[in-house]
C-alpha cells in the first residue's frame, strides 16, 4: 500500500490533482515535501525543452541530474524555487545533450554546488576549462563506478560508453527501491543492460526522448518497471508505438509534456507520485 503524503499548499498559478478530487485542480505557491531524515524524492521537472531532475533527500541535501535544454534557465529557476531549492550540492551530468555548458555555469554560480560529476567523455571536456565553471571540484565516472551520494541512497554505473547514442546509465536504490536513468540506446549499451538483472527497477526514465527504437519491447519486459517518465525535447516526437508498448505492458507512463512536473517520494516501503503543472497545461 501506498502511502500519502503531505504537501504544504499554497495560491499561485502552479496546480496539482488531489486523489480525493481527480477532476478539480487545486493552486499551490510552494511545496513542502516533509521529508524525514531517512526520506528521499525525486522531482522530473516539466521543462519546454530538455531532461533535469532533483533528487531531494531528508537531511537537506539536493542532486540536480543534468541541466535542461538550452534558453530554459528561467524555467528550471521558478521550479526549484516552487520545491524550496536554495541550494544544490552535486550536479550529475549523464549525457552531453542532456546538458549546456551556460546553464551549468549559472547553476554553480546561484545554487553553490560543491562538485560535478560526468561520464570520462563530459569530464575530461569540462577540465579543459573552456567553459566559466570557477574552481568546481568535477569528477568522472566510468562503467562499474559506485558510490553512495546521499545517506541511504546506492549509485551504479551501469554503462558509460562512447559510441553514438552512448551517455552514462545510472542506477540509484534506495531501501527498496530502484530508478534507472537510461541514456544509452547502442546495439552494445542495449546487449550489457540485457545481461544485467534489472528486475527490482521500479521506475525507468526513458533514453533519448523515446524516440524511434530508443528502448525495445524486449528491454521493457526485462525490467519490467512499474513506472516509466518520458521528458520533452522540441525536435524529438516519441516513437508512435512507444506509448502502447509500455501501456501493455502495465507500466504507467508521465510524460512531463502531458502530466507537468512528476514528483516521487520513497519512504523505506512505499511511495507516492504527485504531478505539478502550469495554468494552461491542463487539459
Amino acid at each position: 500500500m501506498k502511502v500519502l503524503f503531505a504537501f504544504l499548499l499554497m495560491f499561485t498559478n502552479w496546480y496539482y490533482i488531489p486523489k480525493d478530487s481527480p477532476a478539480v485542480p487545486v493552486k499551490v505557491e510552494s511545496i513542502d515535501l516533509k521529508l524525514k531524515s531517512d526520506e528521499l524524492a525525486i522531482t522530473f521537472f516539466s521543462l519546454s525543452d530538455g531532461e533535469a531532475s532533483l533528487i531531494h533527500h531528508g537531511n537537506d541535501q539536493n542532486i540536480l541530474i543534468n541541466t535542461g535544454g538550452p534558453g530554459t534557465e528561467p524555467e528550471l529557476k521558478k521550479l526549484l524555487q516552487l520545491y524550496r531549492t536554495n541550494q544544490i550540492s552535486t550536479i550529475l551530468l549523464t549525457d552531453e545533450e542532456l546538458y549546456n555548458e551556460s546553464s551549468l555555469a549559472w547553476l554553480i554560480k546561484e545554487y553553490d554546488v560543491k562538485q560535478v560529476i560526468a561520464g570520462e567523455p563530459i569530464a575530461s571536456q569540462l577540465k579543459d576549462g573552456k567553459a566559466d565553471l570557477g574552481d568546481i571540484n568535477i569528477h568522472a565516472w566510468s562503467h562499474d563506478t559506485e558510490q553512495q551520494l546521499l545517506p541511504g541512497l546506492h549509485t551504479e554505473v551501469l554503462y558509460e560508453g562512447n559510441e553514438t547514442g552512448d551517455g552514462m546509465d545510472v542506477s540509484f536504490t534506495f531501501a527498496r527501491h530502484r530508478i534507472l536513468f537510461m541514456n544509452s540506446t547502442s546495439d552494445k549499451a542495449k546487449e550489457v543492460f540485457m545481461k544485467k538483472d534489472l528486475s527490482n527497477v521500479n521506475i525507468v526514465k526513458l533514453p533519448d526522448f523515446g524516440k524511434e527504437g530508443s528502448i525495445s519491447e524486449q528491454m521493457v519486459k526485462h525490467m519490467d518497471p512499474q513506472i516509466a517518465i518520458l521528458f520533452h525535447k522540441s525536435s524529438i516526437k516519441p516513437a508512435s508505438d512507444l506509448f502502447g508498448l509500455l501501456n501493455d505492458a502495465w507500466v504507467d507512463v508521465y510524460y512531463t509534456r502531458k502530466h507537468g512536473t512528476v514528483t516521487i517520494k520513497f519512504t523505506d516501503i512505499n511511495y507516492e507520485v504527485i504531478t505539478i503543472f502550469q495554468e494552461g497545461e491542463y487539459k
